[in-house]
């Protein structure tokens, strides 16, 4: 017996971070795209109860993915296949949606409700060293997700925007994100460039304005790198728009992938689109 999902990618263009004492109601604040490229996932029973986890083709530890399925106590075994789109590591929310796939897939197979796979799927993101909130903009449905409250119940709206074509442009050195999570007076600096953000966003909801707030949250917080600041120049200087990956290497732009592949011959490049709708689950016998 399987179960197999897909689950759609989050970048997430401005977060507030919001830390609480209890891991269940911590996460952020902001907005972000869902996109269409993401992580698909396939799971089966283990006659024992060994947890066998395979990333991109190589089995690995994956520590987040491990923690959420050991969390949810279903006393199984699972052998568990994610195979993702987009770089690991890059500001693409992969941590979350290769562990929220694998819950899906070990509920269905146990028979345990979706709530008991985004909770497992939240605290271990932000008890583990992933992310911050992307796994209640994944869930939430909506192609570009407003986080409007933090937390495994997390509150979430819909923008009203969409991105039928978004290029997305990596570079090499991927930026940890657990290394800025965890410097506590980078995150007072975060903590006060996503509260004008937020307030900005409510007031200009539209795809410019998103670019817009996007930029001027990313040079509040000094994290683009040399790479990135030069690439959002240049796509300007072209007309388009581009903003960073929170929190990668990485950008998104409306600016056309033929062209970034030109201009940035050493970044990886991809085409995507936001993804709207719901996240099924599929059993195979």
């Amino acid at each position: 017996m399987r179960a197999e999902a897909f689950v759609p990618g989050h970048i997430s263009c401005v977060f507030r971070p919001v830390r609480t004492d209890d891991v269940l109601t911590t996460g952020s604040l902001g907005f972000g795209i869902r996109t269409s490229l993401g992580c698909r996932a396939k799971a089966s029973l283990r006659e024992d109860d060994g947890i066998h986890i395979t990333i991109n083709g190589e089995e690995t530890e994956a520590p987040v993915t491990r923690f959420a399925v050991e969390y949810m106590k279903t006393g199984r075994g699972f052998d568990i296949i994610l195979d993702h789109d987009l770089p690991l590591e890059q500001g693409f929310g992969a941590s979350a949606s290769g562990t929220f796939a694998a819950t899906l897939c070990v509920a269905d197979l146990v028979g345990m409700d979706r709530k008991s796979a985004i909770e497992a799927s939240h605290v271990a993101e932000c008890s583990q060293g992933g992310g911050l909130g992307d796994l209640i903009a994944i869930a939430s449905g909506f192609g570009v997700p407003i986080r409007d409250s933090p937390g495994a119940d997390g509150k979430t709206s819909d923008s009203g925007l969409s991105f039928d074509k978004l290029t997305l442009i990596v570079f090499n050195e991927p930026l940890k994100t657990e290394s800025v999570l965890s410097n506590s007076e980078k995150m007072k600096e975060i903590v006060k460039a996503g509260d004008s953000a937020v307030s900005e966003f409510a007031k200009d909801r539209t795809i410019p304005g998103l670019f817009r707030i996007s930029n001027t949250f990313s040079e509040a917080i000094g994290l683009e790198s040399d790479e990135i600041k030069a690439a959002i120049s240049t796509i300007k200087s072209k007309g388009n728009q581009a903003g960073m990956c929170m929190l990668g290497n990485s950008l998104y732009t409306d600016f056309p992938a033929s062209e970034a592949r030109r201009l940035f011959p050493s970044a990886k490049v991809f085409e995507t689109s936001s993804f709207s709708g719901p996240i099924e689950v599929i059993r195979k016998e």
